[in-house]
């Protein structure tokens, strides 16, 4: 017999493994498929899940039913609802509080905005705005109103009121929305520290380009402050000449030093 032939033989001969091996194989087997019949449930069960949750979210169940936006005094409900950019049937999960708060607060009047979400399907806007303390000619006989913080709010039309606005002269307007320049940050210093009843003597405040700052009152002449510095101790200066000297016929009140304020009639 050839070695060829046994090899077949072999080869086909039926190979005795031990029970306790053969168990143990079988064993393995079944928990391979049991873990995987465990995986693949598992699978299924999240993606389950996820696709009831979005179903859900994204039902009726959980959609914007009203926008809540009270007007201010400067900024109507429609221009909110339109900044805001929401909308009744909006999802409620899509609705991000933190872009809407941006853009309110890109609203010229608009100082600070809260969005609150209530996941029964209320959504309310709520501004406070920002208060107009400049007012600077745009060269036509109209007036820009700016806040305290050099931002620009509206345009109001020849011969509006102002307000109480002070007019700030020879600083360029910009467009609502828009910061003024350095060139209004001195003027602005000077208004902040002025008193409620310095306010109502003063006319306009007057930059000069070598940064000194004048101021026209009622019912005639000018303040000389020079540079906007000491302003705590210029403006105690001003008030005390205003409630103890004769002011009639005034052409000028200088108090660049302020312990030795001088008139020139």
């Amino acid at each position: 017999m050839s070695s060829r032939t046994l090899e077949r033989i072999r080869e086909a001969m039926p190979v005795a493994v031990d029970p306790r091996i053969q168990a143990r194989r079988d064993e393995v087997d079944r928990q391979r498929q049991r873990r995987r019949r465990a995986w693949l449930v598992g699978a299924a069960v999240a993606v389950t899940v996820i696709a009831l949750g979005w179903f859900v979210s994204h039902s009726p169940l959980l959609d914007v039913d009203e926008v809540r936006a009270p007007a201010t005094i400067h900024v109507t409900e429609q221009e909110l609802l339109d900044a805001s950019g929401l909308q009744p049937g909006d999802d409620l999960v899509d609705v991000d509080p933190g872009a809407v708060r941006r853009r309110l607060l890109a609203i010229a009047w608009v100082d600070e905005a809260t969005v609150d979400v209530d996941w029964w399907g209320t959504v309310t806007l709520a501004v406070t705005e920002r208060t107009p303390v400049a007012a600077l000619s745009d060269g036509a006989g109209a007036f820009v109103l700016a806040d305290p913080t050099g931002r620009a709010l509206t345009t109001l039309p020849v011969g509006a009121d102002l307000g109480g606005a002070i007019i700030v002269d020879g600083v360029a307007p910009v467009a609502p929305g828009e910061q003024f320049g350095p060139g209004l940050d001195a003027p602005l210093e000077v208004i902040a520290a002025l008193t409620p009843g310095l306010r109502t003597r003063v006319i306009s405040v007057v930059p000069g380009a070598d940064g000194s700052i004048d101021l026209h009152v009622h019912p005639q002449g000018s303040v000389e402050l020079c540079q906007p510095d000491q302003l705590a101790e210029k403006i105690r200066a001003l008030q005390t000449v205003f409630a103890h000297v004769d002011d009639t016929g005034l052409k000028t009140l200088n108090v660049c030093d302020p312990p030795n304020p001088r008139i020139i009639r």
